[in-house]
């Protein structure tokens, strides 16, 4: 168990240090300065997962999408 959450924290490591070294090569600050977050509702009545968005009136599923710039 100890092997894997070091293997995967080394993994996590590596990739934020690459993500930061990319956005200083392209011009842009090191860390993340600001973030977009939406959501949407979708109309899926005969889906086996669904719920109920009561603000809309719909019968279905949402999705998400997180984003930085």
């Amino acid at each position: 168990w100890f092997r894997e959450l070091a293997r995967r924290f080394l993994f996590q490591t590596i990739h934020d240090v690459e993500l930061m070294l990319d956005r200083e090569r392209s011009g842009r600050e090191t860390s993340r300065t600001a973030r977009g977050i939406d959501s949407q509702s979708i109309k899926a009545p005969h889906a086996q997962t669904r719920g109920y968005d009561a603000g809309k009136k719909v019968v279905g599923r949402k999705r998400h999408i997180a984003v930085d710039t």
